[in-house]
């Protein structure tokens, strides 16, 4: 499921055009009202995980281009009407059409993850909630790097008001351009003794001329930018632009549309439909998107549009203006709106872990009746109320005023405390007089979450080491080592010792930095996000297919350690993979002896660290979830260790008799007495997810690390 992302994903079918009451306006076209509910259907089917739907989420670029058409047909109108674009007029109207119901679901969301979401995650959908009110949530969630390839977490509930912000950052500079357009054309052209309908002619030509210039740099940018920056490349308005502008070129030639044959029209109404449903089922999360692939929904929808202007019988408006398809078409945007909180939230409010498809059909009933009754009872009465479609001024004072609102709601929950503070203060890991493994014995009966954790519950996500700003823990869908900016440890070091393997290798870069720099080594950190170092075959559980990506990295990546020849690797890999093999144990435990023996061709030492603990919850969740009663979120090893014992224990004599020095890190994390894994030590939180060790954890145990791993120095102390 394409969060948003797909790239998972959530696109909004904005109504762009006037508000519609009885009778409606000569311009209303049915088949773009049935686009939407196909636009809407696909998205949705994307989202719950309908079959053969994985590319659904192009549902939002059918809305990019249905805007770009009635936004650009309407300001022309007024422009052929008056000469000018009247800027109040054009804000006020999208105020009354598009911020009620938005402000709406923003807020329904924000209480509804304050009951049934963690608590841990309250101010980062608040983020998103004042980000999404500013229009600009596009741009955080790009900045922020989510992606719906590679977040570990849950996507927003709110990750769908992206598609929002591109539109209206649109409605910001479209009318903008058209005004300072008509104005110049006016003075140049627009004389007394000027030819009847010259005015016009030029006009239109230059606005053609300059929407061709704007979708052809930002067709440029989707093709070149989305390979090598995928995430902003998804979110941002440059790559996104020329959808926009296709629609808006249909709506300057539309006059002259009304003039193809019939039979032409309906020909090229099906192929349109055709090609939608094409984007539908060939895109998939593998997709370079938008890019090319953007080209099939953006045609397609272009093609529908196009031919609607020339209508006939037997075309596609025969199939969009069937009674089903014209009422979800009307209530679009807020289907849009409702479901993907749902999406999100749903399965806790059904008190559902593993959601299945059946569940997702009932959330998405109650996101049609939330729908219905967003549309007749907030959207519709406010968008025709007569004082604010006559009084600009009005609307956009309502709107100010909605979004401050919202603003005023999601600074009120930034701001809120987390409920697992307390009074009491644990004592305190300084790293001289008290360490981790001091406290580690004691740790597995704490009862209050300390107040002065470290990292805070709130925070603990982002509690990981700086490989991942910096770029060096390679996404999934990239396949090349990323060299430049991944050198640490003592830049003037003579020996070179590299980090290799996947998150569970990155997470140990903390403490190998600290012992690299004390011991004047250089380190070179060569990690990729789920890409195993074994030699194996394996299923990647977000990809949902095999994970070539991973296999490619790793002759590059073994291809580069035979160029630097370092005298030390150290490895790791999650143990919980879905190895392809008739006997999986077997596979992965060859498989670790292949990649130990071709590891040694080019270092002269080789340490295994073995995996660590996996404790399946989310363990800042359960703290918080659990203030007063840690202990309910410590692990029996025997349920945290990945591998059974024996197979374990089989794994790592394999990898020690292939001439790897093997460090076993359970007994730095677990209590061996007892047999469990605490998850708070002393002040430290020791986790930041269900399964990778906190940043600020890993560090304090650089002195076990030195004695597993000396680099011909003094221990770090």
């Amino acid at each position: 499921m394409r969060s948003t992302d797909a790239p998972l994903q959530e696109r909004p079918p904005q109504a762009a055009d006037e508000p519609k009451s009885a009778p409606r306006p000569s311009h209303w076209r049915p088949d773009i009202e049935g686009l939407r509910a196909v636009a809407v259907g696909a998205v949705i089917a994307a989202h719950i995980g309908f079959f053969h739907s994985e590319g659904g989420f192009v549902g939002v670029d059918v809305f990019f281009v249905i805007s770009g058409f009635l936004i650009t047909s309407l300001l022309l109108r007024e422009i052929d009407r008056t000469g000018r674009v009247s800027l109040t007029g054009f804000y006020a109207r999208r105020a009354v059409r598009l911020l009620p119901a938005a402000v709406l679901v923003l807020m329904a969301t924000l209480a509804a993850s304050w009951i049934w979401l963690p608590r841990t995650r309250m101010r980062e959908i608040a983020a998103d909630a004042a980000t999404a009110a500013l229009n600009v949530v596009n741009l955080r969630l790009a900045q922020t790097g989510t992606d719906y390839l590679n977040a570990e977490t849950a996507p927003s509930p709110l990750q769908h008001f992206w598609s929002l912000a591109v539109e209206e950052q649109f409605y910001l500079a479209w009318p903008l351009l058209l005004l300072a357009i008509a104005l110049v054309a006016k003075r140049i052209w627009g004389g007394r003794f000027a030819r009847r309908g010259h005015l016009h002619r030029r006009r239109t030509t230059a606005i053609a001329a300059v929407l061709l210039l704007i979708g052809a740099a930002s067709f440029a940018l989707s093709v070149t930018r989305s390979g090598p920056d995928p995430i902003w490349s998804y979110f941002g308005i440059h790559t996104r632009a020329w959808e926009l502008a296709a629609g808006a070129l249909v709506a300057i030639a539309a006059a002259r549309l009304r003039h193809v044959p019939r039979w032409t029209a309906a020909l090229a109404s099906w192929t349109g439909l055709a090609l939608i449903l094409a984007a539908v089922l060939v895109i998939d999360e593998r997709t370079v998107f938008p890019g090319y692939a953007a080209v099939l929904p953006v045609a397609g929808t272009a093609l529908v549009i196009a031919a609607g202007c020339a209508p006939d019988r037997f075309g596609a408006t025969a199939l969009l203006r069937l009674a089903p398809f014209q009422y979800i078409g009307k209530i679009s945007y807020g289907l849009y709106l409702w479901h993907w909180p749902l999406v999100m939230i749903g399965p806790a409010i059904l008190g559902v872990e593993e959601p299945r498809l059946r569940h997702y059909l009932v959330l998405m009933a109650a996101a049609f009746l939330l729908s219905v009754a967003s549309f007749h009872l907030v959207e519709n009465p406010i968008r025709t109320r007569r004082p604010l479609i006559q009084v600009p001024s009005r609307a956009l004072a309502m709107g100010g005023g909605l979004i401050t609102a919202a603003l005023a709601v999601s600074l009120m929950l930034v701001l809120q405390p987390m409920p697992t503070a307390t009074n009491e203060e644990a004592q305190e890991v300084t790293g001289n007089g008290t360490t981790v493994w001091d406290l580690l014995d004691e740790s597995s009966d704490v009862d209050v979450v300390p107040a002065n954790l470290t990292p805070q519950l709130e925070e603990a996500r982002l509690d990981q080491p700086s490989l991942y700003d910096d770029g060096c823990v390679v996404e999934r869908d990239a396949v090349e080592v990323q060299e430049d900016g991944c050198w640490y440890g003592d830049p003037e070091g003579e020996k070179t010792i590299v980090l290799f393997g996947d998150s569970h290798a990155a997470q140990w870069f903390p403490a190998l930095n600290q012992l690299a720099e004390a011991s004047g080594w250089k380190l070179f950190a060569m990690t990729k996000a789920n890409c195993s170092v074994p030699e194996v075959e394996e299923i990647d559980w977000k990809l949902e297919r095999r994970y070539t990506e991973c296999e490619e990295w790793k002759d590059d990546a073994f291809a580069l350690l035979e160029d630097i020849e370092p005298e030390a690797v150290v490895t790791s890999a999650y143990d919980h993979k879905e190895v392809v093999a008739d006997d999986p144990a077997q596979a992965w435990a060859d498989g670790w002896v292949d990649s130990i023996e071709r590891l040694q061709e080019s270092a002269d030492r080789v340490y295994y660290m073995a995996d660590s603990t996996d404790l399946i919850k989310d363990v800042p969740d359960c703290l918080a979830e659990n203030p007063t009663d840690a202990r309910v979120c410590v692990g029996d090893m025997e349920d945290v260790i990945v591998l059974p014992e024996e197979e374990r224990e089989s794994l790592m004599d394999a990898i020690g008799d292939a001439g790897a020095t093997v460090v076993d890190p359970i007994p730095w994390l677990c209590d061996l007495d007892q047999g469990t894994c605490p998850v708070v030590i002393g002040n430290i939180l020791v986790y930041r997810d269900s399964n990778h060790l906190s940043a600020r954890f890993v560090a304090e145990l650089a002195p076990q690390l030195s004695v597993s791993i000396p680099l011909e120095a003094e221990p770090v102390r």
